[in-house]
């Protein structure tokens, strides 16, 4: 399509044993992103993806490969959400690979995604995790841009997630939203907007750390709700549904507090003004 911008990003991370540090050892990245210079937090290695064109437009393409090798510590994040923009007609398709090695950490935590209205997105993510493998992966969405009247405007997004531990699949989740099969699939009676997001939590920690999930008592509330669910036993899932968006990110920043109590690691600093 003409305009369009076709985008492949490769990042691979490497644990240098002489400087017993993270780095990133292989970097391609441009066209609808790019990336911070990389820091480090403690043991963790930091990175921001930026999208200089401030979202998708239709036609574009973005396909993203996240290597993260054995030892290896690493958080990636955003610095503001992810824009779909209006699109007369056509679609965005977004393709990303996430690699964990044995031993290996990677924190996920980007901001959300915003579908306007018109907007049409096929997004595809596979996570492959080694046996010894550890993750927090950060998923939300907002219903449209609420400010500009956009409440489940967008014409259609289309999400597809497959996680592997070992080299076995474990889970797999498909999600197809559109106006024209039906209203909003997370409306709650009383609220004029929902707001969704998941956590995905991997490695030996997941199991205490959903155990310890389910018994806590601040997470639910007149504007939130919440459930936590072990998939597999190195595998478990909190979902979050909120009132709007700053109940939301207030309580995905909880999730986030009580979760780093299991897995120190998430008390990596991502820098954001």
């Amino acid at each position: 399509m003409k305009g369009s911008i076709q985008s492949e990003v490769q990042l691979k991370f490497i644990y240098d044993e002489s400087r017993k540090r993270t780095v990133l050892s292989h970097r391609r990245a441009g066209g609808l992103c790019s990336i911070s210079k990389p820091y480090w937090d403690r043991d963790v290695l930091g990175l921001q993806l930026v999208n200089p064109t401030a979202g998708l437009f239709s036609g574009d393409s973005l396909g993203m490969n996240v290597a993260i090798a054995k030892k290896a510590q690493v958080a990636l994040t955003s610095p503001s959400a992810a824009r779909y923009h209006t699109m007369p007609d056509g679609q965005a398709l977004i393709t990303q690979e996430f690699h964990i090695a044995d031993h290996a950490w990677l924190d996920y935590w980007p901001e959300i995604i915003i579908p306007q209205k018109d907007s049409d997105v096929f997004q595809t993510t596979r996570i492959h995790l080694a046996k010894e493998a550890s993750m927090v992966f950060l998923d939300s969405l907002a219903p449209g841009r609420i400010a500009h009247g956009e409440n489940y405007q967008f014409r259609r997004l289309e999400t597809c997630l497959e996680i592997y531990q070992n080299n076995d699949l474990v889970t797999k989740e498909r999600t197809v939203l559109s106006p024209a099969s039906g209203k909003w699939p997370l409306d709650v009676p009383g609220w004029d907007t929902c707001y969704y997001a998941a956590i995905w939590i991997a490695g030996n920690e997941a199991s205490q750390t959903i155990e310890a999930l389910q018994q806590e008592q601040s997470l639910s509330s007149e504007h939130t709700h919440c459930g936590a669910s072990l998939l597999a036993p190195q595998l478990g899932v909190v979902r979050v549904i909120a009132s709007s968006s700053l109940v939301l990110k207030k309580t995905t920043l909880h999730l986030r507090e009580l979760i780093q109590k299991n897995l120190p690691q998430l008390a990596m600093s991502f820098r954001k003004i």
